[in-house]
């Protein structure tokens, strides 16, 4: 009896995975006034796919996704679909449509206009959503423009509006709307609506509507609850902070910087100092590296980050001194951290990274730096 109970069982949860065999019906690289001819004779929509052989989410959308039945079935009753992965209708296509990425994937009507269009990987739940809205001639991207060409203003539209801009990856377009509706009064991010948009769309940590939060936080607690808020602001000073200091630019020409690194050494807020801990040394890297290794060292020593957060941060602070810096006043810094770490770790691929990082810096130092002629030298010789 228990091994007719156990063949049944295994047999329960064979026969679904089995039954998971349909897939999207993707024709490859067809001439496009064949799709036309097709979609028109089956009276269907068109779905085209454009990625490649060697992107890993368009595989994963190919190999997992299209082939749910749920999601098939959707599909191959409502559109000829095809993929362009290659050739040169794909270059075409990918020109007319404005393609510059991928995996993307485009709903036309039978006659080749623009209805929807989605970037990137998604599970199947999401991109079911995401095709019954493509096919919705109220509610798709065409028509949102075609309303906000027109006027519509409002809130609840502007939201619905900006996540299908997000998920069709018009960044700029996005961007310049967001901007646009939050152009108006501050007070109004006190109102549910334009709070809501605030915090899904913007994330620049020193605009006027972030510095104005941050100035009126304890009002934004009471109105939206002090962890919303305050996620907000950490998410986004978080990321700059990073950007900044492990950026392969030099911080100090972009002039959002210095905004922000002045505004936090005004703030009592709780985690300014750790954002400082990162932004400081930032000012000099690429321009002052021994100021930057001397700005590590004071975070070091004033013991601003704690446990494992100060572990990281020597070992990550040690690691850009070497990856970018030659400057032999500067590389002794690094090594001091590397040291005075070495004792506390206890993983041993930390422990052997860390160690090939001072063997790196000591290398660096023992390199005799090359003279190089003053300028204005250099003349050639018969």
């Amino acid at each position: 009896m228990k091994k007719i109970f156990q063949i049944s069982l295994l047999l329960c949860m064979i026969m679904p995975a089995m039954a998971q065999n349909r897939k999207v019906d993707l024709k490859e690289n067809l001439p496009f006034n064949d799709v036309l001819a097709m979609a028109k004779k089956e009276n269907k929509l068109i779905f085209l796919d454009f990625g490649s052989l060697t992107c890993t989410p368009c595989m994963y959308l190919k190999k997992i996704i299209f082939t749910v039945d749920s999601v098939a079935d959707f599909i191959n009753e409502r559109f000829v679909s095809v993929d362009y992965n290659v050739g040169a209708e794909k270059k075409r296509l990918s020109d007319v449509y404005g393609v510059d990425s991928e995996p993307v994937l485009l709903i036309l009507d039978q006659k080749g206009k623009l209805m929807h269009r989605m970037v990137g990987k998604c599970e199947g739940d999401e991109l079911l959503k995401r095709f019954k809205q493509g096919i919705d001639t109220a509610n798709n991207l065409a028509t949102q423009e075609k309303k906000y060409a027109a006027g519509e203003r409002d809130p609840a539209f502007l939201l619905a509006y900006l996540e299908t801009l997000r998920i069709a990856r018009y960044t700029d377009k996005m961007n310049a709307l967001v901007k646009s509706v939050l152009s108006g009064p501050l007070e109004q991010l006190k109102e549910k609506p334009f709070w809501e948009l605030f915090v899904k769309y913007n994330d620049d940590p020193v605009s006027r509507e972030m510095l104005y939060v941050f100035d009126n936080k304890e009002e934004f607690y009471k109105l939206f609850g002090k962890s919303i808020v305050q996620n907000k602001i950490d998410r986004h000073f978080s990321a700059k902070a990073s950007f900044y200091i492990f950026g392969h630019k030099p911080p100090s020409k972009d002039s959002s910087f210095y905004k922000m690194l002045n505004y936090l050494r005004k703030t009592d807020y709780e985690k300014a100092s750790e954002w400082l801990a990162y932004l400081t040394p930032a000012e000099y890297k690429f321009t002052k590296w021994e100021s930057m290794a001397k700005a590590i060292d004071n975070a070091i020593s004033f013991n601003i980050l704690k446990g494992k957060q100060r572990e990281m941060y020597m070992k990550m602070m040690a690691e850009q001194i070497l990856w970018y810096s030659d400057n032999k006043t500067a590389l002794p810094y690094a090594l001091r951290w590397i040291d005075a770490l070495m004792p506390e770790l206890k993983s041993p691929d930390v422990i052997k990274s860390v160690a090939d990082t001072r063997k790196r810096i000591q290398k660096k130092l023992e390199t005799k730096t090359p003279v190089t002629a003053p300028a204005g030298n250099n003349k050639s010789r018969s």
